[in-house]
């Protein structure tokens, strides 16, 4: 199914586009790495897809140094991950929906990772979040459902539209945060591809020489 989400994905349009690969091959190495995961390990691990992605774009963004760049590593100034998602922010890089899913992922990363508790996607507070999650990706979600669909591999009574209970009910929460991250990680490729490096701001020659 994967291999089929990403071929659907590279020809999105007749002559397959470099975003449209990278796009596509970002869903597939993100849902392939998360297929065999725990529930702690689907969560800690998507979060780390994400935040590797999330750093990949404000490098590719910000002036290069010749030094190993380790302003955005973890204990560094900017290395976690709430702080790289406000940066995006800031730095208007990400539209707000897709900051808004990554802090939700990032939050529940945070849950599984310091309470104690054994967490799971069955548990009342898990499922509110990970709902959360699923409602604000919800066009993709369908559009994905949809396609499953076309494709014969998620059925719906006849007239019935896809919806995401549909697909919670098919895959399960698990499998469906998954591939909801996949997703994620596939439109921070796509960001990353139409990103425009930052240029500079300052006089070559401030005032004729003069600081």
């Amino acid at each position: 199914m994967l291999e089929t989400m990403r071929e659907k994905l590279m020809t999105a349009s007749s002559v397959p586009k470099p975003a449209n690969l990278q796009m596509a091959n970002a869903f597939k190495q993100a849902a392939e790495s998360l297929a065999n995961e725990t529930d702690r390990g689907s969560v800690v691990l998507a979060a780390a897809w994400l935040d590797e992605s999330l750093t990949s774009i404000l490098m590719a963004y910000m002036k290069p140094t010749e030094r190993k760049d380790d302003l955005l590593s973890p204990g560094r100034p900017l290395g976690d991950f709430g702080t790289k998602i406000a940066l995006a922010d800031r730095l208007r890089l990400i539209h707000p929906s897709l900051l808004k899913s990554l802090d939700m992922v990032r939050r529940l990363r945070n849950d599984f990772a310091h309470i104690a508790s054994d967490l799971t996607f069955e548990t009342s507070s898990v499922k509110d979040r990970v709902s959360l999650i699923f409602r604000e990706n919800e066009d993709l979600l369908l559009v994905m459902g949809n396609l499953l669909i076309s494709n014969g591999m998620v059925s719906v009574d006849e007239g019935e539209k896809v919806k995401i209970e549909n697909m919670v009910k098919c895959f399960g929460t698990k499998k469906l945060f998954q591939y909801t991250c996949a997703i994620l990680n596939s439109a921070l490729a796509v960001v990353k591809h139409n990103l425009r490096p930052a240029v500079q701001q300052y006089n070559q020659d401030p005032l004729n020489g003069r600081i």
